[in-house]
């Protein structure tokens, strides 16, 4: 069963991407107006602390038995009853305007969210007021699962491991120095390429504009593309330029944007600068 919630409401959420935000900010250059929404919305004196902690907890705690869990649910449930409700509705309206004076509200909340059904449970347990008795049990299912799933082992990056390790300072210079490597490594590079590179990593949400971009950019290559097919005198070059035209397809609307997608782009763009190039 399906279930109905608000991102907008949803203190888990709100903290995930107030963070993938604040890498896209870094990485981009920007102001990392992100870093002070969470300093000043999750700290400790904040009741929207208590309760991201609350959906942390919930959505990370493993457990081996069933009533462990259960336990863990309740003793959680116990604990958000205990918070003060109006102190917390006042911090969340607060945060969620300060997103929307500051950032695109519609790439903001659309970019996709990791663990999405149990964040929208744990909203369930704590948040929704219109919950029927069913879903509420749906949630808690879905949850008790969660909690006693055996996590998959996972092979460590010790790069990532030690990078994730290091203080905010340290990771903003490594941030910078990578930045410097990629300028350097990819000089010879067109500016469509460029462009599209940048495009990609300071997306790092894979928001609803990246995608869009990316279309607009297929749409554009495509075009070029037929223009040279009828351009060209050499009829076996013609024929390879409307095979090619022939794949080069926009991102459907369920799909998201991939590494695959970007370097066949970045391929498509060879292709137009180099007909460019002999063509004019």
């Amino acid at each position: 069963m399906k279930v109905k919630h608000s991102k907008y409401k949803n203190t888990g959420i709100l903290f995930e991407l107030l963070t993938r935000q604040l890498t896209s900010d870094t990485i981009a250059g920007n102001q990392p107006k992100a870093l002070s929404f969470l300093k000043k919305h999750f700290n400790k004196k904040t009741e929207l602390l208590k309760e991201y902690k609350i959906y942390h907890t919930l959505a990370t705690q493993k457990y081996g038995k069933d009533s462990q869990a259960t336990m863990l649910i309740s003793t959680l449930l116990e604990a958000h009853g205990k918070l003060n409700k109006s102190q917390l509705r006042r911090e969340k309206y607060n945060l969620i305007k300060e997103i929307k004076d500051s950032y695109n509200v519609n790439d903001f909340f659309k970019a996709k969210i990791t663990d999405y059904k149990i964040m929208a449970s744990i909203f369930n347990l704590l948040e929704n007021r219109n919950a029927t008795a069913l879903s509420i049990v749906n949630s808690k299912v879905t949850l008790l699962e969660h909690i006693t799933e055996k996590p998959t082992k996972i092979t460590k990056d010790v790069v990532l491991e030690n990078f994730n390790n290091q203080d905010k300072d340290t990771r903003l210079l490594t941030y910078k120095v990578l930045l410097e490597k990629f300028n350097n490594k990819y000089s010879g590079l067109e500016d469509n390429q460029k462009t599209l590179l940048k495009e990609y990593v300071n997306n790092v949400t894979n928001s609803p504009a990246l995608k869009s971009y990316v279309n607009q950019e297929i749409k554009e290559v495509k075009k070029t593309i037929t223009g040279y097919s009828k351009k060209v005198e050499d009829k076996a070059v013609a024929i390879k330029l409307n095979e090619t035209k022939g794949m080069i397809k926009p991102l459907c609307k369920k799909s998201s944007v991939s590494d695959d997608n970007v370097i066949n782009l970045l391929n498509y763009y060879s292709l137009v600068n180099e007909l460019k190039t002999i063509h004019g």
